[in-house]
């Protein structure tokens, strides 16, 4: 009976140490998780070392779970620490910056004028478009426009007048000021040439011989454009600007003392849509 109580007691003694001994692994293992957790970089031997096992693992190594008992245990706190490493390294497509590239467009406008006319001329434009995305504030383009505006007709003096004005038009855009991922303000400077013809009719026997006469067109302005992206490749966009005419002739309606000239400053306002690639 002496000797069945003192198995007992040694068998209990070991067991409590035994139990002891798995508490510090245990321990040991979280530690190692912990800091492979926080740093990708923490030293493998450095949680073997706690764990008692002799073993190096490289960084980025996977331990084989079906090993040896003590490289169970380690496995177990290194391959559980691999998955939060993803988790925690920084994705390169969210969040970051867009990616850099050239795009293209092409588009039309419809738009009113008021440099060219007495009155607001209606007018259709076609645009095509070179643009160097960087999602940032420097971000430069290119534009040219075909346009052409007609005049209602005005009544000057005796004479009913009307105006066309067919012209290009360049837009150099060195910046693009980003509202959010999709739309931004594009402020340009911009050049025209083009020709303006003028028309004039008169009653019968008015006493006046003009009838039409055609003069250039030589304008720099500066505009805005706000611009809007609902997909990858639909552009929808709203601008408008000032104009300061250089060449300002001075139409003369006889016989009575009418006349109109070109203003120093002009405005116009329009809106439109394009397709924007690749």
């Amino acid at each position: 009976m002496a000797y069945d109580r003192s198995t007992q007691r040694r068998r209990a003694s070991r067991a409590h140490l035994i139990s002891r001994a798995t508490r510090r692994r245990g321990a040991a293992a979280a530690a190692l998780w912990a800091a492979l957790a926080a740093s990708p970089a923490a030293r493998a031997d450095e949680g073997a070392a706690r764990l008692g096992v002799p073993v190096e693992v490289p960084p980025g190594a996977w331990l084989d779970p079906a090993g040896p008992a003590p490289h169970r245990a380690l496995a177990g706190a290194w391959n559980m620490a691999a998955p939060p490493l993803s988790v925690l390294l920084p994705s390169q497509s969210s969040g970051g910056p867009q990616e850099k590239r050239l795009r293209f467009a092409l588009g039309i406008h419809g738009s009113a004028d008021g440099a060219s006319a007495p009155a607001l001329s209606p007018a259709i434009s076609l645009f095509a478009d070179v643009w160097y995305r960087t999602g940032e504030v420097f971000s430069p383009s290119l534009r040219v426009w075909l346009s052409h505006a007609r005049s209602s007709t005005t009544p000057i003096g005796i004479a009913r007048a009307r105006f066309q004005l067919t012209k290009g038009r360049l837009d150099v855009c060195p910046v693009d000021l980003p509202l959010f991922d999709s739309a931004g303000i594009t402020p340009c400077a911009t050049y025209e040439l083009g020709v303006l013809h003028a028309e004039a009719d008169y009653d019968p026997g008015a006493g006046s011989d003009f009838t039409e006469r055609t003069r250039p067109w030589s304008t720099p302005g500066l505009l805005g454009r706000f611009h809007i992206e609902p997909t990858d490749w639909l552009r929808i966009e709203v601008q408008g600007g000032a104009m300061f005419p250089t060449v300002r002739d001075l139409y003369y309606y006889i016989p009575s003392t009418a006349t109109f000239r070109i203003p120093a400053v002009g405005g116009f306002f329009g809106a439109g849509a394009g397709v924007s690639f690749p």
